[in-house]
């Protein structure tokens, strides 16, 4: 007979709850894999039966309805889904001497009692619901989020966009914004132009492209560097590059950003006005 969950059963909902709401980019077979272990456990567990089904199987008075010890597995009208078999009670009904004590003639007092017994045990069943779901999803879940997919995927991550050209004045290092979301998960987090770290560190990367405002007078070289907004240290410089014969030039940086920081993206460019475009920001959290 299934007992009614206890307060772990309510923390194991909490915990798949959780862990839900992180992003998991697992192969579908992996969500397949895990999944095996936790549907056979509850499986078993629909199949199994107590002394009790038994024992009810095999004198339950005829004509009383509901024959069955959770009401598990029964659709409308009390029939039993196709499939899964009241084993207990199944294996009751075919003993020696069942019909004999079907045929007992049982005291209105006492059929008013097997009613009472059939009603608790549909109360039951729906504890027996919740274990084996509550069961199943918490195994399903701790053995998915165990795998390296879900171990990398959980961690905080967000990637940002360019959007519009900016310009970018000679001479001065120039804040370079992004400002598309695709994905964020913090930490780590961005917001236009700047960038923060939570408890961990975290790797940020990005890239940036440059044309001149003006073709006929390119910039003589450009510069990019992520810096610490708040010390003013340079985590990670590409430059200073000459631009390309039609005056450009990309930049592609990848920095390691210390815990609890917040940091930024500058440009340079030498000489004459140039236009940034054409970039993205990723940054992912550390695994320790």
């Amino acid at each position: 007979m299934p007992t009614p969950p206890d307060l772990d059963y309510f923390d194991k909902v909490n915990y798949v709850i959780d862990a839900w709401v992180l992003p998991c980019e697992a192969p579908w077979y992996i969500y397949v894999s895990t999944a095996k272990p936790a549907a056979l456990a509850a499986l078993i567990t629909l199949l199994t039966f107590g002394w009790d089904d038994v024992l009810r199987g095999f004198a339950r008075p005829k004509g009383l309805g509901g024959k069955r010890r959770t009401g598990k597995r029964r659709g409308k009208g009390g029939k039993g889904v196709r499939g899964f078999p009241e084993i207990g009670e199944l294996l009751g009904r075919h003993l020696p001497g069942s019909e004999a004590a079907k045929g007992i003639k049982w005291s209105d007092g006492l059929k008013t009692l097997w009613r009472i017994d059939t009603l608790i045990q549909g109360f039951l069943f729906a504890w027996l619901v919740a274990d084996i779901v509550g069961e199943f999803a918490f195994e399903w879940t701790s053995l998915l989020y165990e795998t390296r997919w879900c171990k990398d995927s959980a961690r905080g991550r967000f990637s940002y966009q360019k959007g519009p050209p900016e310009l970018v004045s000679p001479g001065f290092w120039n804040e370079i914004v992004y400002t598309i979301r695709d994905y964020e998960f913090p930490p780590p987090a961005w917001n236009i132009g700047t960038g923060f770290v939570g408890v961990k560190g975290a790797t940020i990367s990005f890239s940036v492209g440059y044309r001149p405002q003006d073709p006929a007078n390119p910039p003589t070289s450009y510069s990019t560097r992520i810096i610490d907004k708040d010390t003013g240290d340079i985590w990670g410089e590409s430059g200073p590059t000459l631009p390309d014969s039609a005056g450009k030039a990309v930049h592609v940086i990848s920095a390691n950003a210390p815990a609890g920081r917040r940091f930024g993206i500058q440009g340079y460019s030498a000489a004459e006005w140039a236009v940034a475009e054409d970039g993205a920001i990723v940054g992912l959290q550390d695994i320790l």
